[in-house]
């Protein structure tokens, strides 16, 4: 796991849905998410899409990621260049979605750090530090931070499958 992040703040205002992180149009049209996050905040923020990069932080005001249970919508934010989305609320089934696919989901306020702000993010410390000011959180627990390292869930479950002997039932040993 990454101990710290250097990030750019992205600032998001209102209630978002996943419909306007990636329309629904797009959902079933492209596999290739790199081809999604052409068309991310298309309809709610036209033109923001082109101007993520890598490593870029979302600070949303609202609760973020509410109404489906579109993968795509967090699939394209990381293509977009998306890392961390920090809110002061988010939609159940896209947080849980956010680790699965190892985007990093962190519950607070930290309205205070501007558009284009450069911050540093301790995901295991639970601390976002600008230039002046320092956000706490509750840092996750170790297994979820492990899940992103692995590059998500389905990653992280086929590691440990893989670290496990396999034993078939019913099998003789003919030694």
């Amino acid at each position: 796991m990454t101990e710290s992040l250097n990030v750019r703040t992205r600032r998001i205002s209102g209630v978002i849905s996943t419909d306007d992180i990636i329309p629904g149009r797009y959902k079933h049209m492209h596999t290739d998410t790199s081809k999604l996050a052409q068309h991310v905040f298309e309809n709610r923020f036209p033109g923001l899409a082109a101007t993520f990069s890598p490593n870029d932080l979302i600070v949303a005001d609202d609760t973020f990621g509410i109404g489906s249970s579109r993968e795509q919508a967090v699939s394209s934010l990381l293509a977009a260049g998306v890392r961390v989305v920090v809110a002061p609320r988010f939609g159940r089934i896209f947080f849980r979605n956010c680790w699965n696919l190892g985007l990093f989901a962190i519950e607070a306020d930290a309205l205070c750090f501007a558009e284009g702000e450069k911050i540093v993010v301790n995901i295991a410390g639970g601390t976002l530090i600008g230039a002046d000011d320092i956000v706490h959180f509750s840092p996750p627990p170790e297994r979820m931070l492990d899940m992103v390292a692995a590059g998500g869930l389905i990653p992280s479950v086929l590691s440990k499958v893989k670290r496990q002997p396999v034993e078939l039932e019913g099998s003789v040993d003919h030694a």
